[in-house]
């Protein structure tokens, strides 16, 4: 309103000037608007008034941190022929500063200046960051408001490569990599100023480590595979091109060290195991031609106590203990849908149901609060709960279903699954939130299948071999997966 105001008397008074040819018309400098404030540069407008021709052989602002204007910034427009507003901006200013500012021309050889005004730059503040998780390398947006072009971003202790700057309010950054930890701050640093996000940003973790080899050079399929208080068990199956394997061979993770034990049972492939029990499977006679083996055994760490044979044959069935009963399920023969339920008490089966969907020892699955957990093939995770002897949809898996034959593991409220065939991918899954967040990607060869899996000092180990087509010379690998290793 005071700008209108002065404005208009001027124009009176050139109104009466302009009546009075003999008086002489002045030349008068506003300094008219601040046009836009941010945290380091300013945008300003003022006019040259005057009712006649006129040239300015020079025009601006001056800007400065004291009212008398010692050391003043000058924004230097040029000659300016005529009267009319100009508009002049400048950057490289301090962060939360309070600058005088005015307007002026040289005309006729005198500078003119217009009235001081004083102005505040601002502080940089921040809004929010996208995404919140990912891995180093890609890119992220950071919105904030005056985020000035001398603005540094931080991870951590690590600086990130600003990609751009939009209008002071959108960075967009490269994450760089990390240092050691997931969980690290965001910090953002303008001149002597810092401020930092209150969440922090995560990186997707996970390392995969070569810790060693199959204790026999020989590459084996459709193996048993159990772990216990005595270590991690696998063997059985078949040999690649081969004859069946006969033994069982058990690691302990604590000495890195493999052990051969006996098993006084038949060879089979494809039966099924837990930390306590080992049973079924086939041995196969030829092209789709089977002869099934219906042994029971009770595992005593790495001793083998026979049982009454079992009162259904399968192949692939899924076990899981729950709440000291060992409960077998599906498989990949026509109609083994079946639910067998065994009771070490009485020693006794019993068929409680069936399975809602396909169930088979390459269906991932676990065991979690005296429940059972599986993902079918289409990707979705079931929990069954024995009491109740019912399924609930509990979530999807994220992740590329591959060829099948996935893999899971537990470890306190959280799972591990994925690695499917021609699959290297692998998720966490929240146990309490039933939420998923992506680890990094297996390195290792590509066409690799599971053999077995255990969790030791809240690491998972995985053995992996070579699909049965690939030829060469390939060793079955152990790996050593970290959920929180960079």
């Amino acid at each position: 309103m005071r700008k209108l105001l002065s404005l208009s008397l001027l124009l009176a008074l050139f109104g009466g000037w302009a009546c009075t040819e003999e008086i002489e018309t002045p030349v008068i400098v506003a300094t008219e608007d601040v046009l836009f404030v941010g945290g380091s540069n300013v945008r300003l407008s003022g006019r040259l008034i005057t009712n006649r021709e006129v040239t300015a052989t020079d025009h601006g602002f001056l800007i400065a941190e004291t009212e008398a204007f010692t050391s003043p910034i000058t924004i230097s427009l040029g000659t300016k022929d005529g009267p009319g507003r100009f508009i002049g901006e400048t950057f490289g200013l301090n962060i939360d500063q309070q600058y005088w500012v005015k307007a002026f021309s040289e005309v006729d050889g005198q500078q003119l200046f217009g009235e001081a005004i004083t102005i505040q730059t601002l502080s940089p503040q921040l809004d929010d960051f996208s995404p919140s998780f990912s891995r180093a390398g890609e890119i992220m947006t950071i919105r904030g408001r005056n985020l000035s072009e001398d603005t540094r971003v931080f991870f951590g202790d690590q600086e990130a490569q600003i990609i751009s700057n939009q209008f002071e309010s959108r960075l967009t950054v490269r994450i760089p990599p990390a240092t050691g930890n997931t969980l690290v701050p965001i910090r953002i640093q303008i001149q002597g100023a810092t401020v930092e996000f209150t969440q922090p940003f995560e990186y997707q973790a996970g390392r995969f480590t070569r810790i060693g080899q199959f204790p026999e050079s020989v590459r084996i399929y459709n193996t048993v595979s159990f772990t216990n208080q005595a270590g991690f068990h696998v063997g059985l199956g078949s040999i690649r091109l081969s004859s069946a394997y006969t033994k069982i061979q058990r690691f302990d993770p604590a000495t890195d060290s493999w052990t051969e034990v006996n098993f006084p049972g038949n060879s089979r492939s494809f039966a099924f195991a837990t930390s306590g029990y080992l049973g079924g499977g086939a041995e196969e006679l030829g092209f789709n031609s089977f002869s099934f083996d219906q042994s029971f055994f009770k595992v005593n760490g790495s001793t083998f106590e026979r049982l009454p044979d079992l009162p259904f044959v399968g192949r692939e069935q899924v076990a899981m203990e729950i709440n000291g009963d060992l409960y077998v399920m599906g498989g990949i023969d026509p109609g083994s849908n079946q639910i067998w339920k065994y009771s070490p008490a009485t020693q006794s089966w019993t068929q409680i149901g069936n399975t809602p969907f396909s169930v088979f020892l390459g269906t991932p699955h676990f065991v979690y609060q005296n429940k059972g957990y599986v993902v079918n093939t289409s990707g979705e995770l079931y929990e069954f709960n024995p009491v109740s002897n019912s399924w609930t949809f509990k979530a999807v898996y994220p992740g590329s279903l591959g060829e099948g034959y996935g893999m899971a593991a537990v470890d306190g409220a959280k799972a591990w699954v994925g690695l499917y065939r021609r699959s290297q991918e692998f998720f966490e899954l929240d146990l309490t939130t039933f939420s998923w967040k992506a680890k990094n990607s297996f390195e290792g060869f590509p066409r690799s299948i599971n053999l077995g899996s255990f969790v030791y000092q809240g690491e998972i180990y995985i053995l992996r071999g070579p699909e049965v087509s690939v030829t060469g010379d390939l060793p079955l690998e152990l790996f050593k997966f970290d959920p929180n290793g960079l």
